[in-house]
């Protein structure tokens, strides 16, 4: 049953606030020209005119008993009533009472609920229930077309009556449908779902309500398994095409609440089915989703990071750079000082000399060189080796596809996940690399690797791609080559392409 409360069927005993009286019961002149032209005495006239701004308001035809005081009392002193009169009764007035709707209807130019109103209202909840399923929601839906056709609404219980009959109208024919696709083989998998197999001690039911827990590099292995077990079973997606989505996740709501026995129970097997595929859709939808978000936790972790470590290296340079600054005044010195060119050289060789050396120097300046400019990419690939493999664990598990014409991202994605074992330091394949920033294009092109010449404009917020997916880091040291660089902003640009930051990419969760 549902709660009055919780739909927009309206309540005439409310009490109003004045300014709720004013714009909602106040009587034009239209309306004193109406009430003294239809009834008769005090009393006609405030029941009158309770009639026709009950309807006004509320949509159907209160007893005027029922309305609240205030609202009486507020009418009253509009029609200029000292006290408000006794209205009239059903017991009392009933062809009175009858005549005076009609003649407000009329007014209004409203109808009665009739035939007409409740095929108007058939149709509405129909075309509703298709996408929504709370009762409350499609009685909303009825009343708002009855209001907009000006139609007295009915009681309560009329609308829920019939909202409930033409929703299980509706689902009894998407039981249907799920049946007619379902073949022999899928029927036998999905009730063996309810069944206790031998050797086990619960059924996969309960497997399939169950998580093994918040996604951490910990459970990787339980939530990889879990993916794979839940994509052997039946795939819903082919059977359930064509239901909304609301309706699915409600249906999965449903399953989710029941017991083994429940689902048994039910004589309708097209009904039980459609639960369980709606629950299956569910679970593997669920479960791609905490597999993603651990791989995006991890890929902020690395950036934060690195970020940290950029911070602490310019915190350890700042003496440094005192230093070399220190030394570059003492030279600018030393070659004013100087009278020939070959003496200023000779005294600045000797002071670099006095300070290590000219390679000493170097050294530090190019130190110093890295850690500016905020530039945290050389530091990525130590933090990011370190969960490599899972990474790309994860993203074998996604289907990833361009939402554009734009292949450019995917093309180089996918020869890094191909390569991903190789040792090489370059990359022979050429590769469009327009979707990245300036900045990542310096640092991933290298050696004999050269950009096409007509780039592909670049994807959406592409300065950001230092956050990316896959993005990897080449070592200063050991300067690896396109392979492992290229990695870098392609996987950058995906794992922001695919949360949706940038347009391009969708991950497609029925693979």
């Amino acid at each position: 049953m549902t709660a009055i409360d919780r739909t927009a069927y309206p309540r005439p005993g409310e009490r109003l606030t004045p300014g709720e009286l004013d714009a909602r019961y106040r009587l034009s002149e239209t309306d004193h020209a109406f009430i003294r032209a239809t009834a008769r005495g005090n009393a006609g006239h405030l029941t009158l005119a309770t009639l026709l701004k009950g309807r006004q308001d509320l949509g159907c035809f209160p007893a005027p008993i029922d309305m609240h005081g205030n609202t009486v009392r507020h009418l009253a002193s509009q029609l200029r009533l000292a006290d408000p009169f006794a209205l009239i009764t059903e017991e009392a007035g009933a062809k009175t009472l009858y005549r005076y709707r009609a003649a407000v209807r009329t007014y209004l130019n409203a109808s009665p609920y009739g035939e007409t109103g409740e095929q108007l209202v058939a149709a509405t909840v129909l075309e509703a229930a298709t996408t929504m399923s709370d009762p409350a929601d499609l009685i909303n839906r009825a009343i708002e077309a009855l209001g907009k056709a000006a139609t007295d609404l009915p009681a309560f219980s009329t609308l829920e009556r019939l909202a409930n009959h033409l929703r299980a109208q509706v689902h009894t024919r998407l039981y249907d449908q799920v049946a007619a696709r379902l073949k022999v083989g899928d029927v036998a998998a999905l009730d063996a779902l309810l069944i206790v197999q031998p050797g086990g001690v619960t059924t996969a039911f309960s497997r399939l309500k169950q998580t093994p827990g918040p996604a951490r590099p910990e459970t990787i292995r339980l939530w990889t398994d879990r993916l794979d077990w839940l994509t052997g079973l039946v795939d819903p997606d082919p059977i359930l095409e064509g239901i909304a989505h609301t309706k699915l996740r409600q249906f999965a709501a449903e399953a989710a609440a029941m017991e083994v026995s429940e689902l048994l129970d039910m004589a309708r097997a097209g009904k039980r089915h459609t639960l369980l595929l709606s629950l299956l859709r569910q679970a593997r939808s669920r479960c791609r989703d905490e597999l993603i978000e651990m791989l995006l936790r991890r890929v902020r972790r690395t950036q934060a990071v690195a970020k940290e470590k950029l911070k602490e290296l310019q915190d350890q340079h700042r003496g440094m750079e005192e230093a070399l600054i220190a030394i570059f005044g003492r030279v600018i010195e030393t070659a004013k000082d100087g009278e020939t060119d070959a003496e200023a050289g000779h005294r600045i060789r000797t002071l670099l000399a006095e300070q290590g050396g000219v390679d000493v120097l170097a050294e530090r300046c190019e130190t110093v060189s890295a850690s500016h400019n905020n530039n945290d990419l050389p530091l990525l690939w130590p933090i990011h080796a370190n969960t490599r493999s899972l990474l790309f664990r994860l993203l074998d598990l996604m289907d990833i596809r361009s939402a554009t014409q734009d292949r450019s991202l995917l093309d180089a994605l996918a020869v890094v996940v191909a390569r991903r074992h190789v040792h090489r330091d370059d990359l022979a394949e050429e590769l469009d690399l327009g979707f990245a920033s300036q900045r990542w294009q310096s640092f991933v092109v290298s050696g004999e690797f050269r950009r096409p010449p007509d780039p592909a404009p670049a994807v959406g917020s592409m300065p950001a791609a230092s956050g990316g997916l896959l993005r990897c880091s080449r070592n200063a040291a050991d300067r690896r080559g396109v392979c492992r660089t290229v990695e870098r902003a392609v996987d950058g640009a995906c794992r922001r392409g695919g949360c949706g930051l940038s347009g391009q990419l969708r991950i497609d969760h029925r693979r």
